[in-house]
């Protein structure tokens, strides 16, 4: 894994504390890879020729379906 080295001025961390500094760049860079693997995801979805949004619409069908015969009692 490659280490990164730069510098940040003395006065954001004495206000900011390293620590603090350490964490939001780790969020960050968790951030980044998530939204990477996002746009990969979508990449891959629209060249499969996969309608995604008709499956998600027919899966909320069966699921509303499934939680109105499992709840019927209690919608009347």
């Amino acid at each position: 894994m490659p280490v990164l080295e730069f510098e940040i001025e003395d006065q954001l961390v004495q206000n900011m504390g390293l620590q603090h500094i350490k964490n939001f760049l780790s969020r960050q860079i968790a951030y980044l890879k998530v939204t990477y693997l996002g746009e990969k995801i979508s990449q891959v979805i629209q060249h499969s020729g996969i309608d995604h949004y008709k499956e998600v619409e027919e899966a909320r069908q069966e699921a509303w379906q499934e939680f109105k015969t499992k709840n019927q009692q209690n919608l009347q």
